[in-house]
């Protein structure tokens, strides 16, 4: 008598690929950039007013909150310089990093900007 032969079928199973995004190069994050536009308009206006010695005075006061020549320490101070800075990264990391508008801006084409 003749014994039946099984066949052993091989199948492969694709590999598996991890999702890549591709950066497409230089890009401005602009909530991180507008934190710094009233520590720059402080340097600006100090420039004007008492050259370079008063826009080292006011962007250290305005970064540090301390005031060296009256050996004093303000919030007020921090309202123009650390705040705007820290409330822009902040904005840059959460609302752009986080709920994924970077990433929808990418996707749309938009040129050079992030949140």
């Amino acid at each position: 008598m003749a014994t039946k032969r099984s066949r052993t079928v091989v199948r492969y199973r694709a590999a598996r690929r991890s999702v890549r995004r591709k950066a497409k190069g230089f890009t401005i994050p602009v909530a991180a950039v507008a934190g710094f536009m009233p520590l720059l308009g402080v340097a600006h206006t100090s420039f004007k007013q008492g050259g370079v010695e008063l826009v080292g005075h006011n962007l250290v006061s305005n970064l540090t909150g301390y005031d060296v020549p009256t050996k004093t320490w303000s919030f007020d101070y921090m309202q123009k310089g650390t705040i705007p800075i820290v409330a822009g990264l902040l904005a840059h990391k959460f609302i752009g990093g986080k709920l994924g508008v970077n990433r929808m801006l990418a996707n749309a084409g938009v040129p050079l900007l992030r949140v």
